[in-house]
């Protein structure tokens, strides 16, 4: 079984594609589609997902990917509804009923028994000083962290039997998401064995380090044009093995993609 991870920036174009800068479409994510199609992967962790926004065509990001790959088990699980640069509120619905939200998807080609999802954070910002800051005016030296998140969880039927696959996306403060990491593992707790997280988690692997789980993939994966850390991550319960793994630079986003081929 291949997972993969992968933060597609809302289907931006990577720095040095020659469709760079251009506003993501339908048209895009068709080829965003053929370079994932190439990776032969059985459940994908998608995060930094649009649905319905007006940066990336109004278009429900998750479900195109979903019908263009043939991954037609698939979930998306926002953290907020409403516009990414404006007003937004927790949604009633997971899903956002549909309407403009913006969150995380897992896309499977394998069935799925069972969906879950937790919701992590508040629905007010954290203010957090901006490094070397040093301006008069409070947008120069304060910065808004975004602190909803969601966990989203699908009971993989695998061909070697059934797997949890918890894919999640932290806050880019590291310590807020080191305490988000704690509420992410109490959820994949009450799920049965065996167990994959697979997200972008904003941590380097000292920071990830969890009693039950090990790495399954080791690779640089940010920034997509030149890999120096390690954000991106697919960890796992000890029934799990790793049979090979690797870090994929594609045509989009400023991360790399992540994949381990697994058996259970």
């Amino acid at each position: 079984m291949r997972i993969a991870t992968f933060n597609i920036e809302h289907g931006e174009a990577a720095l040095g594609s020659e469709h760079h800068g251009e506003v993501p479409d339908a048209r895009s994510l068709v080829r965003l589609a053929d370079d994932l199609r190439a990776l032969d992967i059985d459940v994908l962790c998608l995060q930094e997902v649009d649905q319905g926004q007006r940066r990336s065509g109004g278009l429900n990001q998750a479900e195109i990917l979903s019908r263009e790959l043939g991954m037609h088990q698939y979930r998306f699980a926002a953290f907020f509804q409403g516009w990414v640069g404006g007003l937004r509120f927790q949604p009633l619905r997971s899903d956002a009923g549909g309407r403009m939200a913006f969150g995380i998807a897992t896309l499977s080609r394998l069935p799925v028994t069972s969906w879950h999802v937790n919701t992590m954070g508040g629905t007010l910002p954290k203010l957090k000083l901006r490094e070397g800051g040093g301006g008069w005016r409070p947008s120069e030296r304060l910065a808004l962290v975004d602190t909803s998140r969601t966990v989203l969880a699908a009971q993989v039927a695998g061909p070697e039997g059934s797997v949890a696959v918890v894919n999640t996306h932290l806050v880019p403060d590291v310590p807020l998401a080191k305490r988000q990491l704690v509420d992410v593992l109490d959820s994949l707790g009450t799920l049965p064995a065996p167990q994959v997280l697979a997200g972008d988690l904003n941590l380097e692997p000292p920071d990830v380090a969890a009693p039950g789980l090990r790495p399954l993939a080791v690779a640089n994966t940010f920034s997509n044009a030149r890999p120096q850390r390690q954000i991106d991550h697919i960890l796992g319960s000890p029934e799990v093995q790793v049979v090979a793994s690797g870090a994929e630079s594609l045509s989009f986003s400023d991360h790399r993609l992540l994949w381990a081929d697994l058996s259970l």
